[in-house]
């Protein structure tokens, strides 16, 4: 398959990207040389491989013990700026 200026410009669109003028050939080489590379596994015949199954692990999941947790102060000890019992920060939305 190959990677066109067209392609990369459209999935910049969908990025919301803007790389400048000669930038889309740029990326355009690379996804190239990925989409090789990708072909090449590809060609490997995996044909006689098994999966591999751990069957010695009955359960990898440790156990779900409580814990003790940390104090609200402790935690909020280097917050810059402490408001209701929470960090406060600066407002993003008008």
């Amino acid at each position: 398959m190959a990677i066109t200026r067209e392609n990369v410009e459209y999935i910049a669109n969908l990025a919301r990207l803007d790389p400048k003028g000669e930038g889309f050939d740029k990326i355009a080489e690379d996804m190239q040389s990925i989409v090789a590379m990708v072909d090449q596994l590809q060609e490997l015949d995996l044909g006689d491989i098994t999966d591999v199954i751990d069957t010695e692990r009955k359960n990898a999941m440790r156990e779900d013990v409580p814990v003790p947790s940390y104090d609200k102060e402790t935690i909020l000890a280097n917050a810059p700026s402490v408001e209701c019992g929470g960090v406060s920060v600066p407002r993003v939305v008008e």
